[in-house]
């Protein structure tokens, strides 16, 4: 329950936060409970101290707490809090009169105290639970090794024993292990949990080249809960025995043999063998108990002086423990090595002498074999299995874990086709059966070990369909909206959320499907298998639930439910009773359809709803019924030019919305009202002046939106210099201009120049449409005093500017510019000439449907150019000049001449004399066009 507990209070404490920093209208609201609010929040904030305290406490020190009735407790107290505060905050907001208010208030102080009473129980059990806590952490870790825990500790698990299609991998580690580098190298491997570390370490460590290059090898699984000593004294401990081993075996003999500080036994002597390396272990700590931590690592530093060693240390979580060991491993200039094997990207990163070596998922072949050795046992497969096999091999998605479980269920049947089928039917469930426990059992520990304010987002994923393509963007506002991201100042919600995505991210839980132009994460995915692992954490937490309703799995629950996810339905499996179904789930936050239809019963049965993520049309009638909504993401059902009503702003606490269509929406002045926006996304968005505001002294300007970071897709919209000051850190903003709506006006009217003034936007795409050759004529009279640009622009898209080549000074001087995309009669002209110092940050460059003719290039001008993309430009040859920016890596060719194509090879000969042979071409072959010649 700690992910749903957790969940439960920063959720509430969020909802206490907004309402007292900026309470929604009336101001009734306030009047008669500020200090019951104040006082609530502040045991909120207790407890989430106490959550967080305690997760921390629990992964070093496995404290024995008896916490998971008092987490329920909790979750359900800060849940019934949460319903009653909000259902208070819609029912004032919508009452009709002074009299039915006091009523709604007397109700709602009957009901507050009774959770408050609760809350009180609560909190005294927090209170004597932190005070075993600080004993706890005054208590020293036990330094002995536990006696069945040597083998755990110096031993991978054999038994995942596959070498199957290793041998790309092998490659490349043998010859950094084995290479010419005299110094002391670290090596890491990383990948996510069950993707084959251990076994490919454990490969590399039994190689008979690795076992003749190495005097001494030694292994050491670390884990997530070490302690240094145990460390330490493991390895000395065999050390000190296989040294004995050495002179015993090599007694007359000068020749020094390698030595497998590993020592592993004969299958029939290995157990006994175990066992009494186990008791001699628990013996020599005793011994060794009046030697500090830094005299056993004296002693270790002083076996290991002057020999080649390999270390291997597996499953590594944390960098410390490197940070702390690796002074006892001096560098003897011998080609010694260590390698970590490691989940964690970050930790590899800062180990690795080199770049880390990663393992991912196997391909179809690869797979395929890797099932066949299980399921077969080497055998041939039947020709009346093979496509089945196949089908179940490619269902384990690449992750070898998957496959060796599921080989080894079908190795244990009957080779049938009805038995293969019901694998392939079934593939999760058989990998979740109880005997193949140790699939889960190992991407678990990527989550049980996740810090406490992870786990709701990561469990959050399960809402998403499985192998869907999740944008970065909208998952982010996703777990702003459900509270999950704990606001950290001066940080932006949106910074901080990326921050938690990057650290699931490089614990290998998520990952990225999709870069942008210079490596910027776009969209990530979930594996099936740490999906399944999500559902089912998020089930057994009562985190979530997600139903198909055509089958009336209705779950017995769905009156508490907070987060409901409603699987594909088609429509003629919709009966009438689903929606009569669906009205006890009142207490609802989170609603995500994943099929189209008229859903009419949301708004009015689940009033409470705060996240709307749908395929759904709806009305401006129906959306503003959701008063406490934060996320609503859904097609608009209204006509060209449809106005939201004034009411939107009712909506009081809303942050984004997203509204899908092929319509401009006329939004109400009272939109500068809304003071918690962070995003609105609309296809076309007519956007009202912002009102004005008293300049009496004292008075305070109640119209800026703070919070406000995207803006798209303005239209046809007057910059004023009011407009910045309105709108102060938005980062990215669409606006297009459509000269058929322009009314004769030119373009100057619309003050592009007041852009600059946007001190904190990053992106900016500005397009300008021409409706007819008067437009065009008009526009061509546009000169570079018409715009001006923020020098924190980092990614800039023009269209339609018909600014002469000569004004690019305008773009090129600015100085955090890294991407510039230029289309149709961005720029006009047949001859551009860039100035010495322009485009110092510039990384791509994009240039589509221009009747540039000629083009000079010198290295000076983009120093570190990146990829350049030419697509529809009349240019014949491309400048030799870019064989000069040595940092050009890609250039893509689309819709050009053949002589650009020939040019191209050209440069990249230039470069090659130069001593640069990595410049790659791309070029699109479409023959039959040719551009316009202009």
């Amino acid at each position: 329950m700690a992910a749903t507990a957790y969940a439960a209070v920063v959720s509430v404490r969020r909802v206490l936060e907004d309402i007292l920093h900026h309470a929604p209208a009336p101001q009734r609201i306030l009047l008669h409970t500020q200090h019951d609010f104040q006082s609530l929040l502040e045991k909120i904030t207790t407890f989430q101290h106490f959550l967080e305290d305690y997760d921390a406490l629990q992964i070093t020190s496995k404290p024995q707490v008896e916490d998971g009735l008092l987490e329920a407790q909790m979750a359900k107290a800060c849940y019934a809090a949460e319903d009653i505060i909000e259902s208070f905050v819609l029912d004032q907001i919508q009452a009709p009169s002074q009299v039915q208010a006091d009523r709604i208030l007397t109700r709602f102080s009957q009901d507050f105290h009774k959770v408050m009473q609760d809350v009180y129980v609560i909190e005294k059990k927090v209170m004597k639970n932190k005070g075993k806590m600080e004993i706890l952490k005054d208590q020293q870790p036990v330094n002995a090794l536990p006696a069945d825990g040597l083998s755990a500790r110096l031993a991978p698990n054999a038994n995942i024993d596959t070498t199957t299609r290793l041998d790309s991998h092998l490659f490349q580690l043998k010859e950094r292990l084995v290479g010419d580098e005299p110094k002391l190298k670290m090596v890491s491997i990383v990948g996510m949990g069950g993707i084959g570390k251990t076994t490919l370490a454990r490969t590399i460590y039994d190689d008979s080249l690795i076992v003749e290059s190495f005097e001494i090898r030694a292994w050491v699984t670390i884990s997530q809960e070490y302690e240094m000593r145990e460390i330490l004294l493991a390895l000395l401990h065999v050390t000190e025995i296989l040294f004995g081993k050495r002179k015993q075996e090599n007694s007359g003999n000068n020749f020094a043999k390698p030595v497998d500080m590993m020592s592993r036994d004969s299958d029939e002597q290995g157990e006994r063998s175990q066992e009494d390396s186990a008791n001699n272990f628990v013996k020599f700590v005793e011994v060794m108990s009046k030697y500090s931590d830094e005299q056993i690592g004296e002693q270790l530093r002083k076996k290991l002086y002057g020999r080649r060693y390999l270390i291997v240390m597996d499953d590594i979580w944390s960098i410390k423990v490197w940070d702390e060991v690796r002074k006892y491993f001096l560098d003897n200039s011998n080609r010694s090595r260590i390698v970590i094997t490691t989940r964690l990207s970050q930790v590899a990163v800062n180990f690795d002498s080199d770049v880390p070596h990663e393992m991912g998922f196997l391909d179809d072949d690869s797979s395929w074999n890797l099932f066949c050795e299980k399921a077969l046992l080497g055998e041939a497969c039947p020709p009346e299995l093979e496509e089945i096999g196949k089908q179940i091999a490619k269902s384990c998605k690449g992750l070898p874990l998957s496959l060796v479980v599921i080989g080894g269920l079908l190795a244990k049947s009957q080779r049938t086709l009805l038995q293969w089928n019901y694998v392939a039917e079934n593939l999760v469930s058989v990998i979740n059966l109880g005997n193949h426990e140790e699939c889960l059992k190992i991407l678990s520990l990527s989550y049980s070990h996740l810090p406490i304010h992870l786990k709701p987002c990561f469990l959050y994923m399960a809402t998403f369909p499985e192998d869907c393509e999740i944008r970065i963007s909208r998952l982010i506002s996703l777990w702003i909206a459900e509270g999950f991201v704990n606001p950290i100042a001066p940080k932006s919600l949106e910074d901080i959320a990326m921050e938690y995505l990057k650290e699931l991210i490089d614990r290998n839980l998520l990952i990225v499907r999709q870069q942008g132009t210079l490596g910027k994460m776009k969209s990530c995915i979930i594996h099936d298998l740490l999906r399944d692992l999500c559902l089912r954490e998020a089930q057994k937490e009562n985190f979530l639930c997600i139903t198909k309703l055509y089958d009336f799995d209705i779950p017995d629950n769905i009156q508490s439910l907070r987060r409901l996810v409603i699987s594909l339905v088609p429509r003629q499996y919709m009966p009438p009773q689903v929606f009569s179904t669906l009205r006890l789930a009142s207490s609802t936050r989170s609603l995500a359809c994943e099929f189209v239809w008229r859903t009419q019963w949301i708004a009015p049965c689940l009033k409470l709803l705060r996240v709307l993520n749908v395929d759904d049309e709806y009305s401006p009638e129906e959306i503003m019924q959701l008063i406490n909504s934060r996320y609503l993401d859904f097609t608009g059902d209204w006509d060209l030019n449809s106005p939201l009503t004034s009411s939107v702003s009712l909506l009081w606490n809303l942050q984004s919305l997203t509204v899908r269509g092929i319509c401009s929406t006329v939004l109400p002045r009272e939109i500068w009202e809304m003071k918690q926006l962070r995003q609105l996304k609309f296809h076309k968005i007519v956007l009202p002046d912002p009102p004005h505001h008293s300049h009496d002294v004292g008075s305070q300007d109640s119209y800026i939106l703070e919070n406000l970071h995207t803006l798209s897709t303005l239209e046809n919209f007057r910059f004023t210099a009011e407009f910045p000051k309105r709108i102060p850190n938005i980062k990215k903003m669409k606006i297009v201009y459509k000269n058929n709506k322009f009314d004769g006006l030119s373009l100057s009217y619309y003050c592009l120049e007041h852009l600059a003034s946007l001190s904190r936007l990053e992106s900016l795409t500005l397009l300008i449409y021409p409706a007819d050759q008067y437009s065009l004529e008009r526009f061509a009279f546009a000169h570079v005093g018409d715009f001006a640009f923020p020098h924190s622009l980092k990614k800039l898209t023009l269209r339609g500017c018909e600014l002469p080549w000569d004004d690019m000074r305008i773009v090129g001087s600015l100085p955090k510019l890294e991407i510039l995309r230029l289309y149709r009669r961005a720029f006009k002209g047949k001859v551009w000439n860039p100035s010495e110092g322009e485009f110092a940050r510039l990384k791509f460059l994009q240039i589509k449907d221009n009747y540039l003719n000629y083009w000079v290039v010198e290295g000076s001008h983009f120093p570190i150019l990146e990829h350049l993309v030419l697509d529809g430009v009349n240019l014949e040859e491309l400048p030799l000049g870019l064989a000069e920016i040595h940092t050009l890596r890609l250039i893509e060719l689309n819709r050009c001449y053949r002589s650009a194509e020939y040019s191209v090879k050209k440069i990249r000969e230039e470069r090659e004399s130069m001593g640069y042979d990595d410049l790659q071409i791309r070029v699109s072959r479409n023959w039959e066009y040719e551009p316009d010649r202009y």
